[in-house]
């Protein structure tokens, strides 16, 4: 069996997409894989030229995607992959579907495809798709007619793992600043600097902003910005963060209705977790026991109070989080359930 794998070339999905191939590797025993990620436009593109793109001029976008589809084109015809698996899913230029429609492609969204407007044409063109997001599921049958399965992509516990150390910061949080967590972590922080709380925040908040952007989200977000510690971590740079906290905020976007990627690294670090309500957990885990949800900002102030002051009621609550997510949330079961139900693959290694 043959089989190529592509990936975006984001350096976070690059991080999982190592850890999904690895275990592959680890379970298909005898067969050829590679992984070849692929670069979009937007993160190899100078800044002039993605100005110039988005003013209408698309000559630079046109030309750059042609020559990443000859290169991938090259190396499928020099591999000859039985079948393609693409993870994370922003493959949704003109160019590369048409070439990945003449293979069985597998896809494994790690977003909504609802989020990106060209993704469903990625999707029509996939033989099999597994979506992180429940709804999709129904979604994309009831709109398209396409079936899909939910596969929610658990923690790599090679990297999110327990280890003993000084629990030194009271809030953690890392994420991108989208606006409902920009307007809850401006609170958040505003309170901790009354009540003396160390807050760490890790994500891009300032980064690639204009300079008049940059002044006025610290005029509008002051208490916010004191507590960003940097824009980027490395996965075990995070879960150490995150083995550093007393308190693990996830602050899920509204797009989102399960339990994202986050939701499990923090369980998986044994590390007690305040998430917003509105996911639901699908059997996976117990969201009454094995981390704590809060509605709106004053809940969320009162119950950080509550349990920085609270810490037996936080180590019990991890250890539950812990326990869930390695009987159901790793991303070594959600490798082995994409073995198992993809028809596809089960075929080829017969």
């Amino acid at each position: 069996m043959r089989f190529l794998i592509t990936t975006p070339g984001d350096t976070q999905v690059q991080a999982i997409a190592g850890a999904v191939f690895d275990e592959l590797k680890n379970n298909l025993t005898g067969a050829e894989i590679e992984l070849v990620p692929i670069y979009d436009f937007h993160l190899k593109a100078t800044y002039f030229e993605r100005r110039i793109s988005k003013l209408g001029l698309k000559n630079y976008k046109r030309i750059y995607h042609e020559k990443l589809t000859a290169e991938f084109m090259a190396k499928c015809r020099q591999f000859e992959p039985d079948f393609i698996l693409v993870l994370g899913g922003v493959v949704d230029f003109d160019q590369m579907l048409e070439f990945l429609s003449q293979y069985r492609v597998i896809l494994w969204l790690w977003d909504s495809y609802r989020r990106f407007s060209g993704l469903i044409r990625l999707v029509k063109i996939s033989s099999e798709v597994f979506c992180f997001e429940y709804e999709d599921v129904a979604d994309l049958r009831e709109n398209f007619n396409i079936e899909s399965r939910y596969l929610p992509l658990g923690a790599n516990e090679k990297i999110y793992c327990p280890a003993e150390c000084e629990r030194d910061v009271d809030i953690s949080f890392v994420g991108a600043p989208r606006r409902e967590r920009v307007k809850l972590l401006e609170q958040v922080c505003a309170r901790a600097m009354e009540k003396n709380w160390s807050v760490k925040i890790v994500g891009p908040f300032l980064q690639e902003r204009h300079f008049y952007k940059k002044i006025f989200f610290r005029f509008k977000n002051s208490h916010l910005v004191k507590c960003v510690d940097r824009d980027y971590t490395a996965p075990a740079e995070t879960a150490d963060l995150y083995r550093r906290s007393k308190i693990c905020l996830n602050i899920n976007t509204v797009e989102h209705h399960s339990l994202s990627p986050r939701t499990f690294e923090i369980c998986a670090t044994k590390s007690f977790q305040l998430m917003n309500g509105g996911q639901a957990s699908h059997g996976l885990m117990n969201l009454e026991t094995d981390l704590v949800t809060f509605d709106g900002v004053e809940d969320l102030l009162a119950k950080i109070e509550f349990y920085l002051a609270h810490d037996d009621l936080r180590e019990k609550i991890a250890a539950a989080g812990y326990e869930s997510t390695m009987k159901n949330c790793t991303l070594k079961k959600s490798v082995a359930k994409l073995l198992a139900e993809s028809k596809i693959i089960q075929g080829s290694a017969q």
